[in-house]
């Protein structure tokens, strides 16, 4: 074996016996994982081409290098194929960048969870799905993927849930006071880049080359699903869309994701739309002034903490409230079954969307 790992090893006595050794050191998401062994491991990082002990990112407020080794126990745990390994590296990457703001969705008392759109080649060299049930179940790469993340915020960036369960030996730093089922296995969305060209995909749009494969990181709050099943045009869509967003109190908000299934796709196309048409529709029809959002009893000043409401001060009729501060924070993605319009919007939770090249 060329590759030399580090990390600690344990003789147990069979894999029903590893199993529950992780179950007793608290290394899981809760759900059984795969006993990662030596040449597993070294299988992983031999697939990455990248050396055990390099570290691809810093986690500053809990002083942590993040090693390759690391990340790939966590992986083989998840039950990746070594071939997921370089998107797993990328998400990682991502999450290390400064902007992103690691911290928050590692250690916050709110429900953030982890999300990736993944672009490229890669969705379809590694079988993922971006079909019917993106978001959920049922596809290795997808739910593999995502997991390891998770693994890998529990045992390398040490976010260990549980407040208020404080009696074991690790410290409790994920500090979530309800989670979500997102922590599990993150929200994975890779994009249909096939079936509507003319609606470009996301990284084509932030700048990378169609060629390339590419993953972009954000923290989400959860999502709302929206039903369009009524409307029928570009138009239309957009208009409920804006609506129901108003609704659901997220102006002030700093970017959001759209996932869009072909069922409304096909309005856009359709019509001749484009996602810059997408965005710019939806970014104007949803703001409202401060004054309009007092009166109707939402907050004006869009954080956790601002309350509802409240007297109408001069100039808040000038004061505006929008969906991220222009067009290009709202991020608009293709996926989805071929029936049903339901439009899902991802929330933010922290720094923007971080993309990185993914090194296949």
């Amino acid at each position: 074996m060329s590759v030399s790992l580090k990390s600690a090893q344990h003789e147990v006595d069979g894999l029903e016996a590893a199993i529950e050794l992780y179950f007793e050191k608290g290394w899981t998401d809760g759900l059984p994982v795969v006993p990662p062994t030596e040449r597993s491991v070294a299988r992983m990082i031999e697939a990455s081409g990248r050396a055990p002990d390099e570290v691809i990112g810093r986690y500053p407020t809990r002083r942590r290098d993040i090693r390759v080794e690391k990340v790939a126990i966590n992986a083989v745990m998840a039950g990746c194929r070594p071939e997921y390994f370089p998107v797993v590296l990328a998400i990682i990457e991502a999450m290390c960048e400064p902007a992103f703001g690691i911290h928050t969705p590692n250690a916050t008392t709110g429900g953030a969870a982890i999300g990736f759109v993944v672009n490229g080649p890669a969705r379809n060299a590694l079988d993922m799905n971006y079909r019917g049930n993106v978001f959920g179940p049922g596809n290795r790469a997808n739910s593999t993927i995502g997991r390891a993340i998770r693994l890998t915020q529990i045992n390398v960036m040490g976010s260990v849930a549980g407040a208020g369960n404080e009696a074991g030996e690790r410290p409790i730093l994920d500090r979530a006071t309800m989670g979500q089922p997102g922590k599990y296995a993150c929200y994975h969305l890779p994009e249909n880049e096939e079936d509507f060209p003319s609606l470009r995909p996301l990284h084509v749009e932030l700048g990378y080359e169609a060629v390339e494969s590419v993953v972009t990181v954000l923290a989400t709050g959860g999502h709302v699903q929206l039903s369009a099943h009524a409307e029928h045009g570009a138009d239309a869509i957009v208009d409920t869309l804006a609506h129901y967003l108003v609704g659901a109190g997220k102006l002030g908000s700093r970017w959001c994701v759209l996932a869009i299934p072909p069922e409304n796709a096909e309005h856009f196309v359709r019509d001749g739309w484009s996602k810059a048409d997408i965005r710019q529709a939806l970014f104007e029809r949803s703001a409202r002034s401060a004054a309009w959002l007092k009166e109707q009893g939402y907050s004006a000043g869009g954080g956790v903490l601002d309350p509802r409401g409240g007297p109408v001060l001069p100039g808040d009729e000038d004061r505006m409230r929008t969906l991220g501060k222009g067009p290009e924070d709202i991020h608009v993605v293709i996926a989805g079954g071929p029936a049903g319009a339901f439009i899902h919007c991802l929330t933010p939770y922290g720094g923007p969307p971080v993309s990185k090249r993914i090194r296949m």
